[in-house]
């Protein structure tokens, strides 16, 4: 008798699960400067069981996903995506399927922490309005989740939200050019909810130098930016320093008081391109007790033929023998335009990807620690160092 419960179960989640994606496929596109996220389901539908993993993980069960097909870690976190430029460029909602990183993909592959990314192209006239709009956007996305995804700003927010068992959403800002106003700017973004701030992108700015552009400004980390990485301390705000140039990315280590993160980066000794961290960044990144997301770019992490997933569990396990793997995580840069491995297309994957970790010789600790513990003890670490407001002196 319990076994023909628990198959008639697992039928109903099976059930529901292509309701709500066939849903979602039939959902018309709209104009992107127009499209509002619709309500999904609320709590106790097709994407309810999702959410009850979820909890299990945050209480330290291990769980089990009808797609996973294997035991998970706890804590899961992609730590950079560029979901909201994709659906504001295509017109998509959050649960598009089409997206690398839906709202439906992520909660499949039980995904519990992600930081989503206001992107700044370069030349644009008004950077600041570019940030401001896709911030809005990403909260009206979380706001519309149907419960089941929460912007966090603190190490303590993102724990609750984890017990709760829904998605935490850390918003990032890449690219410092939005930053017009300085620390006002940063304050204003602060004020909706923007918890990691990258200085560059593919432009320098006036705060530090790109990797694409090394030589703009004398390659490092200017006054103003020493000034802003100041300001991110005294605020708890996670430091990014992927797309900034070496000179740059050293400065900008040894001037915060705290560890900083490149979230989308990887290692240079495996793949040779100015975007990837040298041995010594590498070496200073961890001794400040930072953090190095790998991310996903076919072309950065190997020449010639297209990488698959095992490539991508090589490149972990040896930047954890290099580092330890207390400073390495994921940062695939899903919906980025990049060139995804073979069998790492979209979220969804992310479950066979910590499988592969476990055959390349993580054991269960390392891979708890790769997959999201790293992303809450750094937070943890940025957190304790910040400054109340009334304690900032020049600084407001």
């Amino acid at each position: 008798m319990d076994r023909i419960l628990i198959v008639v179960w697992w039928l109903l989640v099976l059930l529901a699960a292509v309701t709500a994606c066939t849903g979602s496929a039939d959902r018309p596109s709209q104009e992107a400067d127009s499209v509002l996220e619709p309500a999904i389901e609320q709590p106790g539908t097709a994407w309810s069981g999702g959410g009850e993993l979820l909890r299990k993980a945050a209480e330290g069960e291990s769980v089990q996903l009808p797609r996973a097909q294997g035991l998970l870690p706890p804590v899961r976190a992609d730590l950079h995506l560029d979901t909201v430029t994709a659906m504001m460029d295509r017109g998509l909602t959050w649960q598009d399927p089409s997206l690398e990183a839906s709202l439906p993909a992520l909660l499949d592959a039980g995904v519990n922490v992600v930081v989503q990314a206001a992107w700044i192209p370069r030349g644009v006239e008004d950077p600041r309005g570019v940030a401001l709009g896709k911030l809005h956007r990403l909260r009206n996305m979380v706001q519309r989740s149907g419960g089941r995804a929460a912007v966090v700003t603190g190490p303590e927010q993102l724990e609750q939200v984890l017990r709760d068992g829904r998605l935490a959403v850390i918003l990032a800002l890449e690219g410092g050019t939005a930053l017009t106003q300085g620390i006002a700017t940063l304050d204003e973004f602060r004020a909706l909810g923007l918890s990691m701030v990258g200085l560059t992108w593919t432009e320098s700015s006036s705060y530090a130098d790109s990797s694409a552009e090394p030589r703009t400004k004398g390659g490092g980390l200017t006054a103003a930016g020493r000034s802003l990485v100041k300001a991110c301390n005294d605020r708890g705000i996670l430091l990014d320093v992927s797309h900034m140039s070496d000179r740059a990315t050293a400065e900008t280590i040894a001037a915060s008081r705290a560890p900083v993160l490149a979230s989308h980066s990887n290692d240079r000794s495996q793949r040779a391109v100015p975007r990837n961290l040298s041995e010594s960044l590498l070496t200073a990144l961890a001794r400040k007790g930072g953090l190095v997301g790998v991310m996903f770019h076919g072309p950065f992490l190997r020449a010639g033929a297209r990488p698959n997933r095992t490539d991508v569990a090589a490149h972990v396990k040896a930047l954890v023998d290099r580092i330890g793997a207390e400073h390495v995580g994921i940062g695939s840069d899903w919906d980025g335009r990049i060139r995804s491995p073979v069998g790492l297309q979209g979220s969804r994957d992310l479950p066979a990807l910590y499988r592969d970790l476990k055959v390349a010789g993580l054991t269960d600790q390392e891979l708890r620690l790769v997959a999201g513990d790293n992303l809450l003890r750094l937070w943890r670490q940025v957190w304790e160092l910040r400054v109340p407001a009334a304690h900032r002196g020049g600084s407001p």
